[in-house]
Parts: C-alpha cells; sequence; structure tokens
C-alpha cells in the first residue's frame, strides 16, 4: 500500500497537476519549521495555526531538512496512510481468523477515502488516520487505556479531532466500562478543541477570529438540505464495510466529524471528494471488525433469519469484493491511466523557468508552482504584498485554478516597479524585477 500511495501521489506532484494550493501551504509551513521559525507562510498571509491548529505537521521539519521537497511531505502521508494498515490488521488477526484479516486489511488499504486523501496532495489529517487505526484498533482488543494513549495526540493535528477524542471516551466509558479512562480521554479531547477554536486560533489570525466559523451555519436547517449529495456519502461509507461497523459501538466515533460536516452550508464537506473522509475509514474498518466479532459470539438463535448469518460467515470476502470493485471508481483509478504520468510542455517549460530562480527570493507564481518555489522561497499565489522578486505566470492548458491572466495584470498591481521577461514558452512567463521596489 506505501508504494501504491507513493506512486499515486507522487506522480500527480510530478506532473504539475496539484489538487489544490493546500500542498503548497504545507510546504512553506514544514519548511518554517525546518529553520526553526513560526509557520507564517506567504501563500495565506498568515501563521497557519491561526487557520487550522495544526502543530503536528513541524514534526516532518527535521526529514524536510534533509530533503527540502515537497514529495518529502507526499511520502510521509504515504508512509502513515500506509502503516495504518497494521493496526486493522492486528485487530482483525487477533478477533478473526488470520485469512479474513488478510481480506479485510486489503479492503482497507483500497478503501475509497485513503485513496481519495493521497490524491488530493498532503494533508494533517494522515496524522490522525494512524493515531485513529491504532488508537480504535486496542479498544477493540479491550486494551482500554493503549487506545487513550494512541489517541491523545490527536489534538495537536486539527482543531476538530478534539469531538472525535471525546466521542471514542463516551464509547470507553459508557460500552467498555472504563469510566475514568473515557472520562478523562473525552475532557482531554473536548477541552482542547475548545482551547484552539475560541483562543489559540483567534490569537494567531490576522481577524482574530476562527476563520470557519463563515462556513458555518451549523445548524439543523442546512442539515435538511443537500441530501442528493449527503445520502450518496453515507452510502458509500456504509458500503466498504457491508455495513458490519454499524454492529459495533466504535463506529459513534465517526460521528462528530460526520455531523459537523453534514451540518455545514460549505457543500465541499459533504462528498466524497478530497480528504475529508480519510478518517473514518479506520474507524469503520475497525467497528466492522469489532461488529463481525460481536456478531459471531453472539451466536445464532432459532429464530434468527436473512442477512445476519450470512454476514457472520462471509462478511471479510464480501468487504475484499466490494473494496476491489471500488478501486475503479476510486482515485486508484488514476494508477493505469497514461495521463497520470505525463508532464505537460507547459509543466516542463515551468520546470526550466523555476531553475532560472535563485533561492530565497520572493516569487508571485501559479498554482502548480507553488509547492516546488514553497520548499526555497518566499512565494505568494500570483499576488503578493509588496512587489515581489519574480514573478512566474503558467498559462498552460489544464491550468483550471486561475483563469486567463497576462503577465501585465499581475505587474500592474506594482505600478511603481517594472519588470522584464526573461524567459517565454509553452504559454510561461518568467518576469524578473528590474525597478525600484
Amino acid at each position: 500500500m506505501f508504494a501504491v500511495y507513493v506512486t499515486l501521489s507522487v506522480a500527480r506532484y510530478l506532473t504539475g497537476n496539484p489538487a489544490s494550493w493546500d500542498i503548497g501551504i504545507f510546504t512553506e509551513a514544514v519548511a518554517r519549521y525546518a529553520t526553526g521559525q513560526a509557520p507564517v507562510v506567504p501563500i495565506k498571509g498568515m501563521d497557519v495555526l491561526g487557520d487550522h491548529f495544526s502543530p503536528v505537521v513541524a514534526v516532518l521539519a527535521p526529514f524536510f531538512r534533509a530533503f527540502p521537497s515537497p514529495v518529502t511531505l507526499l511520502v510521509a502521508q504515504a508512509a502513515l496512510a500506509a502503516a495504518s494498515v497494521v493496526p486493522v490488521h492486528r485487530a482483525a488477526a487477533e478477533l478473526l481468523t488470520r485469512g479474513e484479516a488478510r481480506l479485510i486489511t486489503a479492503a482497507y488499504g483500497l478503501s475509497w477515502g485513503l485513496s481519495a486523501m493521497v490524491w488530493s496532495d498532503f494533508h494533517e489529517v494522515a496524522f490522525a488516520v494512524l493515531l485513529l487505526a491504532c488508537s480504535l484498533s486496542a479498544l477493540a482488543r479491550r486494551r482500554a487505556w493503549p487506545a487513550v494513549w494512541w489517541a491523545a495526540p490527536l489534538v495537536w493535528v486539527k482543531e476538530d479531532q478534539g469531538w472525535t477524542l471525546a466521542a471514542i471516551g463516551l464509547i470507553i466509558a459508557l460500552a467498555y466500562r472504563q469510566r475514568l479512562a473515557g472520562a478523562l480521554l473525552a475532557a482531554w479531547g473536548a477541552g482542547w478543541s475548545l482551547l484552539a477554536i475560541w483562543i489559540l486560533i483567534p490569537a494567531m489570525n490576522p481577524n482574530h477570529a476562527y476563520p470557519y466559523w463563515k462556513d458555518g451555519s451549523h445548524h439543523l436547517g442546512v442539515l435538511a438540505s443537500g441530501w442528493e449529495t449527503k445520502g450518496p456519502l453515507l452510502a458509500l461509507l456504509l458500503l466498504p464495510t457491508a455495513g458490519l461497523a454499524l454492529r459495533s459501538p466504535l463506529v459513534l466515533a465517526a460521528v462528530p466529524a460526520l455531523g459537523l460536516r453534514l451540518i455545514s452550508s460549505n457543500p465541499a464537506y459533504w462528498g466524497t471528494d478530497w480528504h475529508y473522509n480519510a478518517t473514518a475509514m479506520p474507524i469503520l474498518f475497525v467497528a466492522a471488525v469489532d461488529g463481525l466479532h460481536r456478531l459471531r459470539a453472539a451466536g445464532r438463535p432459532s429464530w434468527a433469519r436473512g442477512v445476519s448469518p450470512w454476514l457472520a460467515a462471509h462478511g471479510p470476502a464480501l468487504m475484499a469484493a466490494v473494496g476491489a470493485t471500488m478501486v475503479f471508481q476510486s482515485p486508484l483509478n488514476q494508477l493505469w491511466q497514461p495521463g497520470t504520468y505525463r508532464t505537460p510542455p507547459h509543466i516542463q517549460a515551468a520546470a526550466h523557468a523555476e531553475r532560472m530562480i535563485p533561492s530565497g527570493q520572493w516569487v508571485a507564481t501559479s498554482m502548480g508552482q507553488l509547492a516546488s518555489l514553497g520548499a526555497r522561497d518566499e512565494v505568494c499565489w500570483l499576488q503578493c504584498p509588496a512587489p515581489p522578486e519574480w514573478i512566474l505566470l503558467d498559462q498552460g492548458p489544464g491550468t483550471w485554478w486561475q483563469g486567463q491572466i497576462e503577465p501585465s495584470t499581475l505587474t500592474g498591481h506594482y505600478p511603481h516597479t517594472t519588470y522584464r521577461t526573461v524567459f517565454h514558452a509553452d504559454a510561461v512567463w518568467l518576469l524578473e524585477r528590474t525597478g525600484p521596489a
């Protein structure tokens, strides 16, 4: 799975096809951490801890210092996602048979939520995927305190993960009768989420507010809308586990994150794209393992009829079959598309232009070059607050993220500064500042 994830994500980066500006933002943030600075990112124009509370990405700084490239982040994400396979397998191997564990683990590794994450460049939730897999695997095997210790660092992955911790704590306290462990974890998670959202993020945000209240209208009225998108999402979340996840209390750990998405007024959170479903995968698959174990432990009463006995016998095989089938509809489908590995001429031209820019410069650039330049320069997306030393504009086909912008439009933002064109090929312009800043 590590090889699959690395191939998928690195190929997208190398061919100049970023999913968004996020890979550039995270690259700049980690580059700052690697030099011992606060993660003030020119792309966002702020300290990224004032956007999302995700200090966990600082652990990548030593690796980035050794290998200063966005690829370092993509490889780390692939490693985190692939490592999460191990605790899922451990839970399945202990509670079921070894053969069934392999089938379920294969289905998990191929799950569409994980592949969507690695296809969407880099995001901090990759850390949450591994921590959740380890925590819930321990809990499924009736090891409450290890589950607490694995879950506790989630509060430093993202500000909303504290609510997931609170749910896990309640599960430990109520379903597993470990009241002290559960209460402590729930308080730890809820406390950190409240602290991050109300104090830490506003303190570092230029507007002194939590910026995602704008995606709010978080109320029940929003919950009633958008079900042409939300309904398929729920179905696709349950399908890979053949519904077995619903037979375990562990599935409730997915409720806070999913609930916040469904009551958000931002439709981007309602679907199957991006990285938003990655953290649900370890929860649902470990819950399926636990649910299947509970189903078998309960036995088959004389009155039992219908699908439950069949699922108890054939659930792992069905999960593997569904996982293999869904590969053709998930981002893993990109692995055998020739275009995935083809670098367009304008991206080759942009790479040549990048090599003409010395390190440590201020550069205004297109989205496709944010990450690569952000690893070594101070980079802004198209427009900097002050005249940059270089402007790199890629207007090649497929650069949907900016539309058609003429170089004169960008230089027009700096009326008292002059630029000269030093490179122009395949709809790529490189301009160097020649006049006063």
